[in-house]
């Protein structure tokens, strides 16, 4: 069995958009529909958490940082085959867009470097680009600085706009994404 390491922010953990922080049932979230699609031949871990930055301290709340989070994780659920990275949506609320994605490769390195694969090896990585949103498009930063596998969800997912909140994806932005990744993984 191979083990699958879902590292993301609310879009991973499954925040209903406009909610005010309820979450999806567990088999709408994409991690979940992720494991179905893929079977019993892999274990997929949801490490999402609300607000979670790539690199990025929030004055507004403690433990968001998603760097000093991830090596632990990645060692706690050793050996770790492939980790999917995908974050960036808070960060642009404290950075510039091509900044975004030099904290996202900065989280690639970590990954590479943590020896928590099968055999001490680095495990893969696919970073999980955030559609375009709110006048921010990640797509060309991310594919300009990151030097590993990219999925870029632009014209795959969208972020459901429900009043203020343009920056969650709905059951069908979750069914989407899990169905691209599962597509890039067999691919």
């Amino acid at each position: 069995m191979k083990t699958l390491v879902c590292f993301g922010d609310s879009n991973t953990w499954g925040y209903v958009p406009g909610s005010n922080g309820r979450r999806l049932p567990r088999e709408h979230r994409w991690p979940v529909r992720l494991q179905a699609a893929l079977g019993e031949e892999w274990e997929v871990i949801a490490e999402g958490l609300n607000g979670r930055t790539a690199t990025v301290e929030r004055p507004d709340s403690e433990g968001r940082n998603g760097l000093p989070y991830l090596l632990p994780c990645l060692h706690s659920h050793a050996p770790v085959d492939l980790v999917a990275i995908f974050l960036g949506t808070n960060d642009v609320n404290f950075v510039d867009d091509d900044r975004v994605a030099r904290c996202v490769a900065r989280l690639v390195r970590v990954v590479r470097g943590s020896e928590a694969g099968p055999s001490g090896r680095a495990p893969d990585v696919l970073v999980v680009c955030p559609p375009p949103f709110d006048g921010h498009a990640l797509g060309p930063s991310f594919a300009a600085e990151l030097d590993c596998e990219l999925l870029d969800l632009d014209g795959v997912a969208s972020y459901d706009v429900v009043g203020d909140d343009v920056e969650h994806l709905d059951e069908a932005g979750h069914a989407a994404v899990a169905a691209a990744v599962a597509a890039r993984i067999r691919a």
